[in-house]
C-alpha cells in the first residue's frame, strides 16, 4: 500500500473513531437494546477507505419525542400542575400511543438531579412489557407504563426522561421533564380514646382500643404530607346516655366531648399535634359522626366507624382534621355553610375536578384511579370521596402557614377559660382552671372577656373572636357550633368573669371567695386490680359545685397527660392499657368555677392488664 493511501486511510479511521466516540457519549443506552456499529456494512476486511462511508448514515443521535408523563401522589392533572411533596410515595404514568400495535414494548425511566444520575437509574416500568394502542384511557391503570419512584428520587429538583422499545420494530426517546418536590412537615395526630360511661340506657364503660392506624390510613392517602406521626394519648373519661349499653351521645354530648378534648390539648400546652377524640358508638341508624373546629384549634372528635372494619372512621378523621386546617365544607349532599369559592360543582355537588381541570385521584396504596367526574371532595357529604387539588393545596397552605409561626411563648400562671354560645349568642362558661400554660391573650375580635374584682370593677379585658365548629352527621345535614378557649395571665383578686359583645353582656361566671379544699387523707388506689380507681375528697366553704381536672404523669411530674376533664365525682378509673404497669403520679385540680386547688397523689403502681 502506498504511503499516501496509508495516510488517507489513517485520517478517515481517526475521523470514524472520533465520531463513534462522540456518538457513544451522546446516545443514551437502554438496557434491552444492543446497537450494532454498522448494521448494513458488508463483510469486508476494510483495506480501503470505503469501509467508513456508512458511519455518517448509521451513527446519529435519536430524535427526542415529547414526554407525556403524569407524576402523582394522590391527585394530579395531566400538566403536573398539582404540587408534589418531598419524601412522599410517588408514581409516574407514561402515555405512549401508536397506530401500529407494537408488541413486547418495555419502558425505562431515567432520573437525574443536577445532571448526575439518581440511584438506581434507570428503573423499569412496573407493567413491562406492553402492547401499544392507538388510544389510551387515563382512567385505566394498565393503559399506561407505570413507575414507582425510589425514595431517593422524591426530593429537590429532579429531571425525568423515558426510553422505550422492543428491540426490533419500535424505539422511543423522550425529552426531559423537570419536576420539583416541596418540603412539608409530617402530620402529627394524637388519638384520644374516650372512655364513655353510661348514665342511662345501660351500664358499663366503652373505650375504643388500638392499634389506631385505621383512623388515619385514608387521611394519609389524600393529604399533602410525607408521613403521619401517630400517637396515642391516655384515655379520658366521659359520661353520657347509652342505648342497650352502647354509647349514644346527644348533640350536646358531642359538643361537650369536643370541648373536653380541646381543653386537654390546651392544658398540655397546645402541642403541634391534632388531638382527635375517638368514641365508640352505634351508627347503624345514622348518627353524628364527627365534630371539628374550623381553623385555629387543633382538636376534633369522631366515631370509630361501623363494624369490625371501622368503615367511615378514616374518612371522618380526614374530614374533621380538614376543618382544623381551616377548610369549609365543599358543596353537596346536605353539607351546611359550603365554601362559596369551591371551584368544581356539578349538579350542586363538589366533584374533584372538571374538564378545564381534569384532576384524577390516585391511591398510592391500591394504585386505584379516581376520575373527577365520579368522585366528590372529602369536605363534602357526598360519596364516593377523594380530594380535589383545591382542597389538597389548601391543606398544604394552612399547614405551611402554621409551621412558619414560631411559638416562643413561655409558660406562666394562667386562667384557662372556655365556653359555648347558643344560637341566641348566650354564653355558658365552663369551670375555669388555674395552672401553668402559655398564655394567648387575643388583640382583636368583636367579643370581650372581662376579669372583674369583688366590687365589679374591670381588672383586665381581652378581645376575642369565637371559634366555629362543624357538627357533621352521617347520612344527614351539618350544623355549626360556636365556642371559645382562651388562656389569659392569672391575676389575684378576680371574683367573676363575663363575656360581652358591645354593650350586651352575653354570660357571666361568679364564685365564692374561698378556694376548694382537698382532703389528702382520703386519697387511695382502690378497686379490682383489673380496673383500679383513684379517689379523693374535696369540699368548698362557699358551697359551690366542684369540678375536677385530673392529670397523670409517668415520669415523676416532668410531663403530664390529662385523663379527666370537668369531672363531677371525686373518683377516676386508671385504664391499665394506658400505663402498662408503670408508676403513675396523679394530680387533681379542683375548681369551684373560678378558684383552683391542686393536689398530687401517689405514685401508684398500676398493674398490667
Amino acid at each position: 500500500m502506498k504511503s499516501s493511501t496509508l495516510r488517507t486511510f489513517a485520517v478517515f479511521a481517526l475521523v470514524a473513531i472520533g465520531m463513534a466516540a462522540v456518538i457513544a457519549l451522546n446516545t443514551p443506552a437502554r438496557p434491552d437494546v444492543v446497537r450494532a456499529v454498522a448494521p448494513n456494512a458488508p463483510a469486508a476486511d476494510c483495506d480501503t477507505v470505503s469501509c467508513t462511508t456508512y458511519l455518517p448514515l448509521i451513527f446519529k443521535s435519536p430524535s427526542l419525542a415529547p414526554l407525556s408523563l403524569e407524576v402523582t401522589q394522590g391527585v394530579q392533572q395531566p400538566d403536573n400542575s398539582v404540587v408534589l411533596i418531598a419524601d412522599r410515595p410517588t408514581f409516574a404514568r407514561l402515555t405512549l400511543t401508536s397506530t401500529v400495535s407494537h408488541t413486547g414494548v418495555n419502558a425505562w425511566l431515567y432520573g437525574t438531579r443536577g445532571g448526575a444520575p439518581l440511584p438506581g437509574s434507570p428503573i423499569a416500568a412496573m407493567n413491562n412489557p406492553r402492547t401499544l394502542k392507538a388510544t389510551v384511557n387515563r382512567a385505566t391503570l394498565g393503559d399506561t407504563f407505570n413507575f414507582e419512584l425510589p425514595a431517593s428520587w422524591t426530593s429537590g429538583n429532579v429531571s425525568l426522561r423515558v426510553e422505550a422499545g422492543n428491540g426490533s420494530t419500535y424505539d422511543y426517546y423522550s425529552e426531559s421533564l423537570d419536576v420539583q418536590f416541596t418540603q412539608a412537615d409530617p402530620l402529627h395526630v394524637t388519638i384520644v380514646p374516650i372512655a364513655y360511661t353510661c348514665t342511662s340506657g345501660g351500664s358499663g364503660t366503652t373505650t375504643p382500643t388500638g392499634p389506631f392506624d385505621y383512623v388515619t390510613d385514608f387521611t394519609f392517602r389524600i393529604y399533602p404530607v410525607p408521613d403521619i406521626a401517630l400517637a396515642t394519648h391516655a384515655s379520658i373519661s366521659y359520661s353520657g346516655p347509652c342505648i342497650n349499653g352502647v354509647p349514644d351521645p346527644s348533640y350536646g354530648d358531642w359538643i361537650d366531648m369536643l370541648d373536653d378534648v380541646t381543653d386537654l390539648w390546651w392544658n398540655e400546652g397546645r402541642p403541634n399535634s391534632y388531638y382527635y377524640g375517638l368514641v365508640k358508638i352505634d351508627c347503624s341508624g345514622g348518627c353524628i359522626s364527627g365534630i371539628g373546629w374550623v381553623g385555629g384549634l387543633k382538636a376534633a372528635v369522631g366515631f370509630d366507624g361501623i363494624g369490625s372494619q371501622h368503615y367511615g372512621a378514616s374518612t371522618t378523621h380526614a374530614h374533621e382534621v380538614g376543618h382544623n386546617h381551616d377548610r369549609e365544607h365543599s358543596p353537596g349532599c346536605g353539607a351546611d355553610d359550603p365554601d362559596p369559592n369551591y371551584p368544581y360543582v356539578s349538579g350542586g355537588k363538589g366533584i374533584i375536578g372538571n374538564g378545564a381541570h381534569p384532576n384524577y385521584g390516585f391511591n398510592i396504596d391500591s394504585l386505584s384511579i379516581y376520575p373527577y367526574s365520579a368522585y366528590y371532595d372529602i369536605m363534602s357529604y357526598c360519596s364516593p370521596e377523594w380530594v380535589s387539588d383545591y382542597t389538597y393545596e389548601g391543606l398544604l397552605a394552612w399547614a405551611q402557614a402554621q409551621s412558619d409561626l414560631s411559638d416562643t411563648r413561655q409558660q406562666e400562671r394562667a386562667f384557662l377559660i372556655s365556653g359555648s354560645m347558643d344560637s341566641a349568642n348566650k354564653v355558658t362558661l365552663r369551670p375555669v382552671y388555674t395552672l401553668d400554660a402559655p398564655t394567648t391573650p387575643s388583640t382583636s375580635g368583636d367579643h370581650s372577656l372581662e376579669l372583674l374584682d369583688s366590687s365589679g370593677a374591670v381588672i383586665a379585658t381581652y378581645p376575642f373572636q369565637p371559634a366555629q365548629a362543624d357538627v357533621d352527621r352521617w347520612g344527614g345535614t351539618s350544623s355549626r357550633y360556636q365556642g371559645f378557649h382562651l388562656a389569659v395571665p392569672y391575676i389575684e383578686g378576680v371574683a367573676s368573669i363575663r363575656v360581652r359583645r358591645g354593650s350586651a353582656i352575653l354570660g357571666k361566671l361568679d364564685s365564692g371567695t374561698r378556694a376548694p379544699v382537698i382532703d389528702t387523707k382520703a386519697t387511695a388506689l382502690d378497686g379490682d386490680l383489673s380496673s383500679p380507681t383513684v379517689t379523693w375528697s374535696a369540699a368548698d366553704g362557699d358551697g359551690d359545685e366542684l369540678h375536677y381536672l385530673v392529670r397523670a404523669s409517668v415520669d415523676g411530674g416532668a410531663t403530664w397527660q390529662v385523663i379527666g376533664v370537668d369531672l363531677t365525682s371525686s373518683v377516676i378509673a386508671l385504664n391499665p392499657s394506658d400505663f402498662r404497669g408503670q408508676s403513675v403520679l396523679i394530680e387533681v385540680l379542683a375548681s369551684d368555677g373560678l378558684h383552683t386547688t391542686s393536689l398530687q397523689m401517689g405514685p401508684f403502681i398500676v398493674p398490667e392488664e
